[in-house]
Formats: structure tokens, C-alpha cells, sequence
């Protein structure tokens, strides 16, 4: 059985990603933790917010934390969610039916995402919610010498 341990984070659309730094800049007194061309998370205070310009995300996403990623994935596609994976245009597609968006961080039979930190997937529950369940990692900090 799968076992929820909170949410991990909640991501929010920002179609315009530098005003949307700014305004949550402002309001939370602090810069993002984290900033990419396409996404930037905030952190303080045990709450992670995420602000994403992916096309695919039009309403705020809850990440669940769960301690297995692939049994907590199993489960819910289990339950009847479907596996998702961003492909190569942006865009949100069932695991299969599309080419997913390249990178070696991407499992191609599951659809979970490695990142630097965390392990995350998206899923979409029967009902057409989106489901992001996330699992924190040891960040490896060697250097490849090679």
C-alpha cells in the first residue's frame, strides 16, 4: 500500500516566468532557490512553491513526498491513474504516446524524472487531476574526473 508522507511541493503555472519571480520575490522577502529558463522553486520554512512555464501545467500541481517512487507509481496506476511524461514540444502526454522530451533523466517505461535531489512523476487519476508524487535522494557531490 502506498503511503503519502505530506507534499513535497506545489508547483504553480507562470506563463510570464520573470514577472512571476518578481511578484513572489516580493512577497516572500527572498530570491528563488532555484531558477531555470522554465522553472523556479522557492524554499523556506519546510514549504517548497515552484513557479513552471510549461505549457501543461494550467492549475497548481500538488507533489505528494512518498518514500518509494516506483512502488507509490505502481500503485497508483494500479488504482487506474495513467503514467505521463513531458514530450519533446512542452506539452503533457500519456507514457506510450509520444516521444518524451530527450534526456537521459527520464525513465521511458515509467515516466519518472531523476533530478538532482529528487526522483518525481506525473500521473493523471482517473477523475483527469494530475498527480505528482516526488521522492527525495542523496545529491551525489563526486566529480567525474573522466
Amino acid at each position: 500500500m502506498m503511503q503519502l508522507n505530506g507534499f513535497g511541493n506545489v508547483v504553480l503555472p507562470a506563463r510570464d516566468l520573470p514577472a512571476s519571480i518578481a511578484a513572489w520575490t516580493a512577497l516572500l522577502g527572498r530570491e528563488p532557490a532555484f531558477h531555470s529558463d522554465e522553472f523556479a522553486a522557492f524554499s523556506g520554512d519546510g514549504v517548497e512553491i515552484g513557479l513552471t512555464a510549461a505549457p501543461w501545467v494550467d492549475h497548481p500541481l500538488v507533489f505528494w513526498t512518498v518514500e518509494d517512487i516506483e512502488q507509490a507509481h505502481r500503485a497508483l496506476v494500479a488504482a487506474g491513474a495513467t503514467a505521463m511524461t513531458e514530450v519533446a514540444d512542452g506539452s503533457l502526454a500519456e507514457l506510450g504516446t509520444a516521444e518524451a522530451a530527450e534526456g537521459d533523466n527520464i525513465d521511458p517505461g515509467t515516466g519518472i524524472v531523476d533530478m538532482p535531489g529528487a526522483r518525481l512523476a506525473v500521473l493523471k487519476a482517473a477523475d483527469g487531476n494530475l498527480i505528482g508524487i516526488t521522492q527525495e535522494v542523496p545529491m551525489d557531490w563526486s566529480v567525474d574526473e573522466s
